[in-house]
């Protein structure tokens, strides 16, 4: 339950997501919880998390400073941190990693959008890993945020006002998604 987004433009970057929680049937808004961003700084990167709600608290205390979330540069460097981060969440913090009796690996059961000075990437439950060139989503509203991604990617708007419409478009088909919205933004190094 979530709508995520990452937009990209010439070096212009941009992650944006909603704020609503939910527990089954119960919807937190953000006013009832203390840190109801789904995107959250790691080192000089931004993560966004879609899913369970505990990810980014596993998250925080997985990657302490001892062991540095550092800036991956392609797709091979995150996905073989995904590998080593994987195993660490099954010793240290008891992952389930049972997903669909048909999927080929273990799942993480999380995806993560990083956004850094080397680009936009995607990682998936059962670590697929995409480097994202235009945008992409993420969550229950990421169909609605698609299409609107598409549309306003076209009409040539900043990467913050796209990325904006995207949530925005979320919010207002999906269930599990709620304002506000969560912006952050970071350049492209060439």
């Amino acid at each position: 339950m979530s709508t995520l987004v990452m937009v990209k433009r010439d070096r212009e970057m941009c992650m944006a997501a909603e704020t609503l929680a939910c527990f089954g049937s119960r919807k937190q808004s953000a006013r009832y919880v203390a840190r109801p961003e789904k995107i959250f700084r790691l080192g000089s990167s931004y993560v966004g998390t879609v899913g369970w709600s505990v990810t980014r608290t596993v998250l925080e205390s997985a990657l302490t400073p001892g062991s540095e979330f550092r800036e991956f540069r392609d797709e091979l460097e995150l996905f073989e941190f995904s590998r080593a981060l994987h195993q660490r969440l099954k010793d240290e913090y008891f992952l389930n990693p049972v997903g669909d009796s048909k999927d080929p690996y273990e799942s993480s059961q999380m995806t993560l959008f990083v956004m850094n000075r080397y680009g936009l990437f995607a990682m998936y439950s059962l670590r697929t890993v995409e480097q994202c060139e235009r945008f992409t989503a993420a969550g229950s509203g990421a169909d609605y945020a698609l299409g609107a991604l598409h549309a306003a990617y076209e009409l040539g708007l900043s990467v913050e006002e796209v990325a904006r419409i995207g949530v925005e478009a979320g919010i207002e088909f999906d269930d599990g998604s709620l304002g506000p919205i969560t912006l952050k933004t970071m350049k492209l190094e060439v």
